[in-house]
């Protein structure tokens, strides 16, 4: 049965902890005796058929039950995660609970944030013992991207100015894309893919979630940082990803969220049970909060607008005029201002 198989896969091939796999089950197999919910293979033949009502009806019933709205975003994930796995596998045609997720209010108090300053953020990502974990993590760190975003980076995709990088590329042909060709260090991150859909050529297991395509720059660190990762990563063939496995396979996006949530729990940032919520996308809370003016513990900022580029929030004439004015606004503000966490010093 797919649940099952799910289940074991989780346990085998991605080192979860206990407490993630008791999630896991309590949300998509069966929920406790005592619960006043049902999971989601309980509450729904979703093989057979299954709806955005349901999805609705479903995150409802979580509500409904009591449950903190911490461990409801959670459950949600966890399904969402599932179904996009089999949408892969072709079990299923549609993952309405992704669709319930982007569109849902999640009020999770900000108190109940993990708040580092820029130094224990550095010291924290340079513990993370994996390149592709602690590049990857560095990565969201200084640009405030999505898991998915980040997850489905392919390599002409990425401009770093070094004549490695140019070698790499060369001999494996891989051309550049166009839009970011003539841009130096920096990231293109398209709006698409969306999840479950084919993009170069490969389905994929999370979205990019972007209103507009944005062009990202690359500072020295993570440049550095990422050529590390470059110079020991497993060949892999086209679409060429970036973060690749031991399988010559494109990383589980799933992947990501786990490891680096356990590096937390074993650098003392949190414990299992901890109140306090940390994730891959706890980053981008981080990234918006120190780059915002009067927020954070960081001296430097960058204007709001220019934070909502970087994230991919805003409307089109306003991504259009700084789109145009890359190199002189965009890239030099942020280069000036973005926070160092000292990895090479």
């Amino acid at each position: 049965m797919p649940i099952q198989k799910y289940e074991t896969y989780k346990r085998d091939q991605q080192d979860l902890t206990d407490t993630r796999l008791r999630q896991i089950r309590l949300s998509l197999i069966k929920s406790s005796a005592r619960s006043d919910y049902v999971a989601w293979n309980e509450f729904i033949d979703w093989q057979e058929s299954m709806t955005t009502d349901d999805a609705w009806r479903f995150l409802d019933q979580l509500r409904n039950a009591g449950l903190a709205e911490r461990t409801v975003e959670e459950y949600m994930r966890i399904v969402q995660s599932f179904l996009a796995m089999m949408m892969t596998r072709g079990v299923v045609e549609s993952n309405p609970i992704a669709y319930v997720i982007d569109e849902a209010e999640f009020e999770i108090e900000e108190s109940s944030q993990l708040e580092l300053t820029v130094s224990q953020l550095g010291n924290f990502i340079k513990s993370i013992p994996k390149p592709h974990y602690r590049a990857s993590a560095l990565l969201h760190a200084k640009n405030g991207i999505r898991n998915g975003e980040n997850n489905n980076i392919d390599l002409p995709h990425l401009h770093l100015d070094h004549p490695d990088y140019y070698r790499f590329l060369e001999k494996r042909d891989i051309e550049l894309h166009e839009q970011i060709k003539e841009r130096p260090d920096s990231l293109y991150i398209p709006s698409e893919p969306t999840i479950g859909e084919e993009y170069n050529g490969e389905v994929r297991g999370a979205g990019n979630k972007r209103k507009n395509d944005t062009i990202i720059p690359i500072d020295m660190e993570t440049k550095f940082m990422l050529l590390n990762w470059l110079a020991v990563r497993p060949l892999a063939e086209y679409p060429h990803p970036l973060w690749v496995t031991q399988d010559n396979t494109r990383v589980h996006h799933q992947s990501f969220r786990s490891y680096i949530k356990n590096c937390a729990v074993e650098a003392g940032l949190i414990d299992d049970t901890a109140d306090r919520k940390f994730s891959v996308h706890w980053f981008r809370h981080f990234f918006t909060t120190q780059l915002r003016p009067g927020h954070g513990n960081y001296s430097e900022y960058l204007e709001p607008t220019m934070i909502k580029y970087l994230r991919g929030d805003v409307e089109d004439d306003i991504m259009e005029v700084y789109t145009h004015d890359w190199g002189n606004t965009i890239r030099a503000e942020y280069i000036d201002s973005i926070y160092q966490f000292g990895i090479y010093e």
